[in-house]
C-alpha cells in the first residue's frame, strides 16, 4: 500500500482518460506525494455534429484514429439522444454501471475528480455513494464501495433537461461528502453562474475561483489549494 489518496478521474464530454490524463498533468504532479491517480474512459463513443466539420467526424470515426483523440462521453447529449423512460439522459445508467464496477476492480477510491461532463457525473455519483436510499436502482444500499471522502470538481454544472438526475442535486437535503469547486470566471462553455449554482448542492463547499477559462489551472495558487485540501483526508 503507497499511504496515497486514490482518486478517480473523469475526463469531460468528448475528452478520454489518455487527453484528460495530459491536461491536467501539471496539476496532479502538484500533489503526486500525497495522491495517485486513475483515469478511465467514458462508455460510450460520442460524434458530436456541431462541434466537428464533416472531415473531422469522419476521422473520429475512423477505427485507425489514435486513442488519444477517440471522442468519449459519460452520456449522450440531448440535442442528440431522448431521455429515456425513466428519466434519465441516455448513456447514462449505463455509466453508472461502468463507474461502479471499476470501483469494484480497481477501488476503494478515497475520492473523485471530474472535469466539465465528467464534474457533473462527480456529484452525481458523490451524492449516490452517500446517500443509496434515493435512487437504489442505480446504487443499493448493499454496494461494496463506501461513500467517498472527497470530490473535486472542476467547471461542474447540474443536469437540465433531465427530471430524475436534476431532482438528485436540487433537494434541501445537501450533499455532506466534502468538496472542492473549481471555477473559471472567464468560462465560455460552462457559465460562472452554473458552477456556482452546482455548489449550492453541497454542505459548506470549498470554493477555487480563477481569471481563466474551461479548464484545472495549474499556477502556483491553484495547486497550493488543491494541496491543501487533499492534505485534509491524508
Amino acid at each position: 500500500m503507497s499511504g496515497k489518496l486514490k482518486i478517480l478521474c473523469l475526463h469531460g464530454y468528448t475528452q478520454n482518460a489518455i487527453m484528460f490524463r495530459k491536461k491536467i498533468a501539471a496539476a496532479c504532479k502538484s500533489v503526486q506525494e500525497i495522491a495517485e491517480f486513475t483515469f478511465v474512459t467514458g462508455p460510450h463513443h460520442i460524434i458530436p455534429a456541431t462541434l466537428t466539420t464533416v472531415a473531422e467526424r469522419e476521422e473520429v470515426a475512423n477505427e485507425y484514429v489514435s486513442e488519444e483523440h477517440k471522442p468519449y462521453g459519460w452520456w449522450f447529449s440531448p440535442k442528440y439522444k431522448p431521455i429515456d423512460k425513466d428519466g434519465f439522459f441516455i448513456g447514462f445508467k449505463e455509466s453508472v454501471d461502468f463507474i461502479k464496477d471499476i470501483m469494484i476492480k480497481e477501488g476503494p477510491f478515497d475520492g473523485i475528480l471530474g472535469f466539465s461532463q465528467g464534474a457533473c457525473f462527480t456529484a452525481l455519483l458523490t451524492q449516490l455513494l452517500e446517500d443509496r436510499s434515493y435512487f437504489p436502482d442505480l446504487i443499493s444500499p448493499s454496494f461494496e464501495h463506501p461513500p467517498l471522502k472527497f470530490s473535486i470538481i472542476v467547471a461542474g454544472f447540474k443536469p437540465v433537461l433531465q427530471e430524475a438526475t436534476n431532482v438528485m442535486l436540487t433537494r434541501d437535503k445537501k450533499v455532506k461528502t466534502p468538496s472542492m469547486h473549481f471555477i473559471g470566471d472567464l468560462d465560455t462553455l460552462v457559465s460562472p453562474e452554473n458552477m456556482v449554482s452546482l455548489t449550492e448542492a453541497f454542505d459548506n463547499p470549498t470554493i477555487f475561483r480563477h481569471m481563466g477559462g474551461h479548464y484545472l489551472p495549474s499556477n502556483s495558487t491553484s495547486c497550493k489549494a488543491f494541496h491543501k485540501f487533499l492534505s485534509s483526508f491524508v
